[in-house]
This record gives structure tokens, C-alpha cells and sequence, in this order.
């Protein structure tokens, strides 16, 4: 009896050892798997400009993004380029910025210049630039050995041109322009129709044309890198005088009727309705464009044929940077990673911010039938006859609103060409010496 009992016992003692085992292994099944590792949930905002296509076109690449990781989500900021970058340096200054930020490359000498606002993308490991051209990304992506953005595409200098407008008025589509035939042309479809101008432009898009008018003729910059100027008044009045007789042939639209648009050419109903032919711009805008005017195509900008530099610049569409202040900076940057480098994301990226950047979304729209070709065939014709990259100080707001605001009072008949170029000589050389003196 006392043998049997001493057997029960035993038998309890194993039992309840084996239910303590396995209330342990429970527990330490429970206990891993409570401890496993698991994503953090973060929110990210990204802020662009751009046309419907392009706002379309980045809002479907982020929701693959976000179905991918869906402990990520990503706030979409965008709209027109109207405003945006006072509305950007105000964030910055205020440490409001989203963390992911296009920008466009002239505005980096004067956004570096107020701050350490963004993230050196060379130090995130997790960021792949061996797609990337490293000469284009030394050129416009690296400000005092840091690489402040990646470029989203080859932007070029063109003239994005109407084929029925061509058609109605008999312009050779295959015609290479310099400034002789431009204005001849734009003449003959003024005299054909006085509702009609060849040329969609506005204040910026003169500058452009001034600007390269100008280049042309010395072969320097704009500004040259000690702060002086790179054209003499004779230069600069012949240009104008250039200009002002595009308005006297009827090859641009008077401001006084185009005013409203300023700074929305594309919106122009004289350009949407078939009425001007020709939109001075950047091939980076062709596919917002096109869905606009549907019969369009892209032609190089104006060449003298004795040009010393041809002036057409070849320059990032724009820059995507990360907010220095961002506080996912590692999950931004994966972001940016899979946004340039993935196969999906460049299908669906397209051609909405011009030519891809990197060797493998080229290649993927390409296989894909999903790169248009005329504007690939203009990007490459830009390559082979790009000016020399436009120098920093060439690129300052500053000096832009100047010369929009002295061709504005040339249109208006308010300056002559000759009081046109000391306007501008003037106001430019004041404030020159003030942003030298800030950089001392």
C-alpha cells in the first residue's frame, strides 16, 4: 500500500511538472511573440508642384508605396508652382517643412544660403545612386560636397510647339529656328490672323529668351562667378530691342491682354484654344501640356548661327531632398530609394518630370513603350548641343523678378530698349554688391 501510494505520488509530481513545462513553453511562445519586432508606424509628407499628369502619376507611385509598407503613410502636398517656393522658405525658416521636398535647382544657392536645411542623401545607406549619371549629380546635385537632392529627370530648354497651329499657318515642323526665322515667322501669322501669335509668352519666358539671346552673343554666363556682369549695354540693348520688336510684329500676345497668366502661360486661352503656337519652356513640362494641347511636339530654341555658346540649357527637371529636421529621415530615404530605383514606380512615374534621371527607369519605359519619343528624341538633341551648366549666381531669383519687372515696363512701352538695358544694368549691379557683400 505504502509502495502504491509512493507510485501516485510520482506520477502527480511528473504531471504537474509537465503542466508547469508547458505553462512555461506557452509563456515563452507567448513572450517571443509579443517581443517580435514590429514596424513602426510613420507618416511622412512630401510636397511637389507640377500639372494634373504629374500629380496623378506621384499620387498612384505613393499608394503602391503604402500598400507595399503599410505601416507607412505618406501626406501629399501639392498644387502649381505659383507660390511655392515663398511658401517653402517660410517652412523652412519655421521648421515646418514636410519631410520630403522637390525644388527646383535655381533656388539652391539661395536656399543653402539660409541654412542647413537638407539631409546629405550620400550618407543614407539605404539610397542607391549608381543609376544616376554621376557627372549630371556633381553638376547640379552636390553643394560643398553634400548631396543635397536627386534629380527626377533631363530638363531641357524647347519650344513646345502646336502641330495644327503649324499646319494652319504652313510652318515646317522640321524648320531649325534662330532669331532671323522666328521673328519672320511670327510676323507672317500675325499679318494671316490679329487674333493669332506664334509665341505663348509672359514676363519669365521673355527673360528666358533674353537671357539666351545674350549668352549667345558673348559666350559667358549670365552673371560671371566674381559678381560682374556678363554682357556689356550693347549686348543687352540689342536683346531688347530684339525682344520689344517681337512685340511690335505681333509675335507675342500684348501683356495687357496675357496678364492674368503671367506665370500660367499654360493656361492661357490663346494657347488652349489654337491661337499661339509656341510655348517657350521646359521638355520637363511636355506631358502636362500635351494633355492640354494634343497635338504637340518639341523643337529646339532658337541658335544664331554664329552663336558662341548655344545657351540651351541641359539641367535636372527638379530635385527631390529630404527636410534636415525630418524625424523619419531613414524611412524618407527608403521612400526616395524605391520612388528613383524601382521598376514598378518608374511605370508608373512615366516621363511627368521629363526624361528619367537613372539608367533604370529609362530602360524600363523604354521596354514598356512608356517613354514618349518625341520627348526623348528632344532630350537627346538638347544633349548634343547643351551650353556650358549654368553657374549659380547666373540662377538668382533676385535677378530674375528684376528682369521680368524691366520687361514688363519695355512691353508697356513705359522703356525704350536703350533705358530698358541701364534699368537693368543699374538695378543689377546694386544688387550684385549686396549679395557679394553677404557672402563675405
Amino acid at each position: 500500500m505504502r509502495k502504491f501510494k509512493k507510485i501516485i505520488a510520482f506520477m502527480l509530481a511528473v504531471a504537474m511538472s509537465m503542466v508547469l513545462l508547458a505553462g512555461c513553453g506557452n509563456n515563452a511562445s507567448q513572450k517571443t511573440s509579443d517581443d517580435s519586432p514590429k514596424a513602426k508606424d510613420v507618416t511622412l509628407r512630401f510636397m511637389w508642384w507640377g500639372g494634373d499628369a504629374r500629380h496623378k502619376a506621384t499620387l498612384d507611385a505613393i499608394n503602391l508605396y503604402t500598400q507595399k509598407n503599410p505601416n507607412i503613410k505618406i501626406n501629399a502636398e501639392y498644387g502649381g508652382i505659383d507660390g511655392y517656393l515663398q511658401k517653402l522658405v517660410t517652412q523652412l525658416s519655421g521648421r515646418t517643412a514636410p519631410d520630403l521636398i522637390q525644388i527646383d535647382v535655381t533656388w539652391i544657392p539661395e536656399l543653402t544660403a539660409q541654412g542647413d536645411f537638407f539631409v546629405d542623401l550620400s550618407r543614407q545607406k539605404s539610397i542607391d545612386t549608381k543609376s544616376f549619371d554621376e557627372n549630371f549629380l556633381k553638376q547640379y546635385s552636390y553643394v560643398n560636397n553634400k548631396l543635397i537632392g536627386l534629380p527626377t529627370g533631363v530638363n531641357a530648354t524647347a519650344l513646345l510647339f502646336n502641330k495644327d497651329f503649324f499646319a494652319k499657318y504652313g510652318i515646317d515642323e522640321k524648320t531649325v529656328w534662330n532669331w532671323d526665322n522666328l521673328v519672320e515667322a511670327a510676323k507672317s501669322v500675325h499679318e494671316k490672323d490679329k487674333n493669332a501669335y506664334l509665341l505663348n509668352f509672359d514676363a519669365t519666358t521673355s527673360y528666358y529668351m533674353l537671357k539666351m539671346h545674350v549668352i549667345q552673343n558673348t559666350g559667358n554666363y549670365w552673371i560671371n562667378d566674381d559678381y560682374t556682369l556678363g554682357f556689356d549695354k550693347q549686348t543687352l540693348t540689342n536683346a531688347f530691342a530684339y525682344l520689344d520688336n517681337m512685340f511690335k510684329v505681333g509675335g507675342i500676345q500684348p501683356f495687357e491682354e496675357s496678364a492674368p497668366f503671367q506665370g500660367k502661360v499654360d493656361q492661357n486661352p490663346k494657347w488652349l484654344n489654337g491661337e499661339a503656337g509656341i510655348l517657350w519652356n521646359w521638355t520637363s513640362t511636355y506631358a502636362a501640356n500635351k494633355a492640354n494641347v494634343k497635338n504637340l511636339s518639341i523643337a529646339m530654341a532658337p541658335v544664331a548661327p554664329n552663336a558662341k555658346d548655344t545657351g540651351i540649357v541641359v539641367r535636372p527637371s527638379q530635385l527631390i531632398a529630404i527636410n534636415e529636421d525630418s524625424k523619419n529621415i531613414e524611412e524618407a530615404a527608403k521612400f526616395m530609394n524605391w520612388f528613383f530605383n524601382d521598376p514598378e514606380a518608374a511605370e508608373i512615374l512615366g516621363d511627368v518630370r521629363g526624361v528619367p534621371a537613372t539608367e533604370t527607369a529609362r530602360k524600363v519605359l523604354v521596354e514598356r513603350n512608356k517613354l514618349d519619343p518625341v520627348l526623348n528624341e528632344a532630350t537627346a538633341a538638347a544633349n548634343k548641343i547643351m551650353g556650358k551648366p549654368e553657374n549659380g549666381i547666373s540662377q538668382n531669383q533676385e535677378l530674375e523678378k528684376i528682369t521680368t519687372d524691366v520687361i514688363q515696363q519695355l512691353a508697356y512701352k513705359k522703356l525704350t530698349p536703350e533705358k530698358a538695358a541701364d534699368e537693368l544694368i543699374s538695378r543689377y549691379n546694386q544688387k550684385l554688391s549686396e549679395v557679394k557683400n553677404q557672402k563675405k
